[in-house]
Formats: C-alpha cells, structure tokens, sequence
C-alpha cells in the first residue's frame, strides 16, 4: 500500500506492507521504518495479497 499524509509527525509517501490496528488506523512498514496511525483516508492499494510471490526481474540484453 502507499499512503501519502499531508501533515503530521509522518508527512509524507510512505510505500510497504500494512497493518491494520484495533483503531481502524494502519501502521506502514517500510523499509527505511514505521509510520504509524495513518488514516484509511490517505491510503492507497496497490496489490491484493492474493497468496503469490511476485518479483521485478529485468529483461536480458543481448549483445
């Protein structure tokens, strides 16, 4: 998910993985921390966990 708060202790775009507090606000891990009590308002779904492993792997070059 990516959240983009506007104010606040942790303004700005945050990308990783959510969790969900008894609140009804999320925590975002990320790799560089937390960022904690985000709104459900500020945040975005970008993938469903839908049970695979997805990974970017480059084209080859050929020479």
């Amino acid at each position: 998910m990516t959240a983009s708060v506007p104010q606040g202790k942790y303004a700005g775009t945050h990308t990783g993985r959510v969790m969900v507090r008894t609140t009804g606000k999320f925590d975002i891990r990320t790799p560089h921390g937390l960022a904690a009590g985000i709104r459900h308002t500020n945040i975005r779904l970008l993938q469903r966990g839908d049970g695979y492993t997805y990974t970017h792997q480059p084209e080859p070059t050929r020479a």
